[in-house]
């Protein structure tokens, strides 16, 4: 299946460019349910191979998306650590700052610091940093636009594609309704479709398509160090993932 001139309709272009894009998660109900992570150990950090994380709840998945869940890269995922000298290390806080000024810096990062300060996020004990180290979490991608647009909009595990039939009473959004209907097969089409809902409809399961005027939830950390290109919001503006060249 030829996915290519979807996402070229989508992204308001003829072609897709080449050069290094990736695809980001983050969100709300993410960083709630982030500590404590069992898998985010220096080990796991340190490894860009990719790992579904099935414990972790808030990685969005509605009924839509149940057989489509995503692998991520932790390495080059980024983690914002905040200044606070309450619950973190202050050579640890300084360590990062090094490592970032703005304190985001990547999981291959991050693990070193943790080891190198013990500070262990699977113990219970991490349940105290909740918000003071937040996650946005890079889907696991070649590193080419296709692959990030693929993993962005849930087609990585074609042929297994989410369903909007003829009797679903969700409305898509106008604009890209008309953008899509030239998409085939139909199948594809509709899938698609499902993650350009109208904001109303997208609320409880599907997506809303914000192409690239707004930074998603969770994702405007990115804003001033990448260009965004095509981003969704899932449920009630509760999580996001953007795609990022």
């Amino acid at each position: 299946m030829d996915l290519t001139p979807a996402f070229a309709a989508l992204l308001g272009r003829a072609d897709l460019p080449a050069g290094s894009y990736d695809a980001y998660y983050g969100g709300d109900t993410l960083d709630e349910f982030l500590l404590p992570a069992p898998w985010l150990t220096p080990a796991a950090l340190a490894s860009s191979d990719p790992v579904a994380l099935p414990d972790v709840d808030a990685c969005y998945l509605d009924d839509d998306h149940e057989a489509l869940a995503w692998e991520f890269d932790l390495a080059n995922s980024l983690f914002a650590v905040e200044w606070a000298g309450d619950v973190l290390p202050a050579a640890f806080l300084t360590d990062v700052r090094t490592a970032d000024p703005d304190m985001l810096v990547r999981g291959a990062d991050l693990g070193v610091l943790l080891a190198r300060h013990g500070i262990d996020l699977a113990d219970e004990s991490a349940q105290r940093l909740s918000y003071r180290i937040t996650a946005l979490l890079r889907l696991a991608t070649d590193g080419t636009l296709h692959d990030a647009m693929r993993m962005a909009t849930f087609t990585h595990r074609l042929p297994v594609l989410a369903e909007l039939g003829q009797d679903d009473q969700r409305r898509v959004e106008q604009g890209w309704e008309r953008a899509l209907a030239a998409v085939e097969p139909p199948e594809l089409r509709d899938h698609l479709r499902l993650h350009c809902l109208e904001p109303f409809w997208s609320r409880a399961a599907g997506a809303r398509y914000l192409g690239a005027n707004e930074w998603p939830t969770g994702t405007s950390a990115l804003d001033g160090r990448r260009k965004l290109l095509a981003g969704w919001e899932f449920g009630e503006s509760q999580s996001g993932v953007a795609v990022v060249g």
